[in-house]
């Protein structure tokens, strides 16, 4: 396991609030040299701390606005594992995340849509339709707060 330390959580969480801002201005912002911190993120992606680097896209301009939480319960069957469920929906396009959960449901997944009867029919004819899904849950967001951060 890496450690880092307080520069490395201050470039971390600089990073996550905009990637894209140039090396020279984040310097300048958290107070570290410009070539110890292109070093620093250097050594984080290297270590797999960083992941990658990505964009947080306005979904209502991409015409999904709408996004729902769907949980699944699954049933066990030798015709697939829960893992392999959770593969396929993450497939669908629609889904944003799928996160394998503890508690009275097994897989929580996250979709983008562009109205909430498009959220009903995702849930009834793609999710329902597959083999292992037992039950279903749906909520639907009314605002975000706060979204990868």
């Amino acid at each position: 396991m890496s450690t880092i330390d307080e520069k490395d959580e201050l470039i971390i969480n600089a990073l996550r609030q905009d990637s894209n801002k140039p090396i020279s201005r984040l310097s300048k912002e958290i107070g570290i040299p410009r070539a110890t911190l292109q070093d620093r993120i250097n050594k984080l992606v290297k270590q797999g701390i960083i992941k990658k680097f990505t964009i947080i896209p306005d979904f209502g301009k991409l015409g999904r606005p709408v996004t729902a939480f769907v949980m699944v319960s699954f049933h066990p069957s030798p015709e697939i594992s829960q893992r392999e469920l959770a593969r396929q929906i993450a497939m669908l396009p629609e889904v944003e995340e799928v996160h394998l959960i503890s508690g009275e449901w097994d897989i929580l997944v996250k979709i983008r849509v562009k109205d909430v009867e498009s959220a009903g029919s995702f849930v009834i004819d793609k999710i329902r339709s597959m083999k292992g899904v037992e039950k279903t849950e749906t909520c639907v967001s009314f605002e975000c707060v706060k979204e990868g951060l």
